[in-house]
């Protein structure tokens, strides 16, 4: 990314692609010297709220989501800053849907039985919805 400054939308559109490397999330959320933990809960929220709209498919959201999780554990965040629990309820989330259950019937949609319901929670928790 060259920008001095990327918006939200610009970094949800980079981090929907592909799970990256936490050193590439780095370079998209310009290099931060702290963990933005402000910038982590809106990303979190926001992809939350856009995955129960419709406006991204389950797969951008876990992808970003992960990315987020990668970039906590790179340059050692997690030994000075915490992962906050809103970005962590949402991580949770988007992992339930990631695998069936060993009872589940395989005509389910693991994230439309574990995610959606989760996400539902932390976004009227939240007062988004």
């Amino acid at each position: 990314m060259s920008q001095e400054k990327l918006d939200t939308e610009e970094i949800l559109v980079e981090l929907a692609k592909k799970i990256i490397g936490g050193n590439e999330v780095n370079n998209i959320l310009n290099n931060p010297n702290e963990f933005p933990t402000e910038l982590i809960e809106n990303l979190s929220l926001t992809t939350a709220l856009k995955y129960w709209k419709g406006e991204i498919n389950y797969v951008e959201g876990d992808y970003i989501i992960n990315n987020l999780y990668s970039f906590w554990l790179t340059k050692d965040y997690y030994l000075n800053y915490g992962f906050s629990e809103i970005a962590w309820e949402c991580y949770e989330a988007f992992d339930a849907g990631e695998y069936f259950r060993s009872d589940d019937d395989r005509k389910i949609d693991p994230a439309e039985k574990y995610t959606k319901p989760l996400i539902e929670e932390i976004l009227k928790r939240k007062n988004k919805i």
